[in-house]
């Protein structure tokens, strides 16, 4: 039990603190973040008040399909699937969507919660069958699987619609399998009440919330490089001009400038094709074809020019401190895709730029 209790606290300390570092490196308009930083805060509270459970004379195992501990639990694996919908479709997740997708999960809360006063102790696997013609026995087991295998018809959801988002497939498919592992766990935990299944609960927990956070800040691609990133191109040690200089000949590509140049709308590292067509009213069709009427290759290339020519004016400018920091500043999600992107579009790597750059203002002050 003192393992457990052990195991516990670092649950809840692991989900708080990488609730804390993803809000605190949370930028405007970065949505599915702030999204991951509240879940990781829910299951943090969850895993807290389990640990409190002795306190208020409520045991924290040996108790099958608890009331409580099912709802946090069914709550929490809910909220774990906001986080993909909300990176894979930016915006889609409205209070009108939100709200449809979560009523299952609130109209169950809610009848647990009232059924809580009436429902029968179970100890074990065996009570369930003894007592499961009583109507607080089967719906709470029925609640149980159905609440987690509702939701997890978005295991295939997520996964099939991956082309139509530039967050990479590898990604959807590790995070719904690592939802499906914290699910399994969990019923099992609540169908037997071991302590020994609800350590290896907590310890999948625990590793999932480390390497999702972990990728959410370094790994996770937003906007891919659509070429070789070995091509190199000719660029000299000088600030290049990446932004393609096209006079506009469509109204589109004017309000395309103005959102680009005025709002730096590139600085989100959530944008993609769907989202800026829905904030200039067009369609992705002819957006497409206007981001190639303006010089562009697509709208791949069109964002990470934008943000390679402002790591480039910072670095024109001495202001770069930090390359990854700069990185992250300027829109890149991902250190690797930042540098992949650098080294196709300027030729070098940031280091030897910025290492040419300090040799050529050295020059100048001689």
């Amino acid at each position: 039990m003192v393992g457990l209790k052990i195991l516990l606290s670092w649950a809840s300390l692991t989900f708080l603190l990488s609730s804390g570092v993803l809000f605190m490196r949370r930028r405007s308009g970065d949505r599915s973040r702030l999204f991951l930083a509240w879940v990781w805060l829910f299951a943090g509270l969850a895993f807290l008040c389990r640990l409190l459970a002795p306190a208020f004379d409520q045991p924290i195992v040996n108790q099958v399909l608890p009331v409580t501990n099912m709802g946090g639990g069914l709550w929490a694996i809910v909220f774990l699937y906001l986080y993909p919908l909300e990176a894979i479709g930016n915006g889609w997740l409205t209070r009108r969507n939100m709200l449809l997708f979560l009523m299952p999960g609130l109209v169950l809360g809610v009848i647990l919660w009232f059924m809580k006063p009436y429902a029968r102790e179970l100890t074990s696997f065996a009570d369930i069958w003894t007592y499961i013609g009583e109507f607080n026995v089967w719906f709470r087991l029925a609640a149980l699987i159905l609440g987690v295998s509702f939701y997890a018809v978005f295991l295939y959801y997520i996964p099939y619609n991956w082309m139509k988002s530039t967050v990479y497939h590898s990604w959807i498919v590790l995070y719904s399998v690592k939802i499906q592992l914290i699910s399994v766990c969990f019923v099992l935990f609540m169908l037997t009440g071991l302590a020994w299944v609800s350590s290896i609960h907590l310890l999948v927990c625990m590793a999932v919330a480390v390497t999702v956070t972990y990728r959410e800040l370094f790994i996770r691609f937003e906007v891919r490089c659509t070429e070789d990133p070995q091509q190199e191109s000719d660029k000299s040690d000088v600030l290049p001009d990446l932004v393609a200089d096209v006079e506009p000949t469509d109204p589109l590509i004017e309000r395309l400038r103005r959102l680009m140049d005025d709002d730096q709308i590139w600085r989100n590292p959530d944008i993609d094709l769907p989202y800026l067509a829905q904030e200039l009213n067009t369609n992705r069709s002819y957006l497409s074809k206007a981001i190639q009427d303006d010089g562009y290759k697509n709208f791949a290339d069109m964002i990470n020019r934008k943000r390679i020519a402002e790591f480039l004016k910072l670095a024109d400018a001495g202001s770069v401190v930090s390359v990854q920091d700069t990185f992250f500043y300027v829109g890149f999600r991902s250190r690797e895709t930042a540098l992949r992107c650098f080294k196709k579009y300027v030729g070098v790597s940031p280091t030897d730029y910025l290492r040419s750059r300090m040799a050529y203002h050295t020059l100048q002050t001689e």
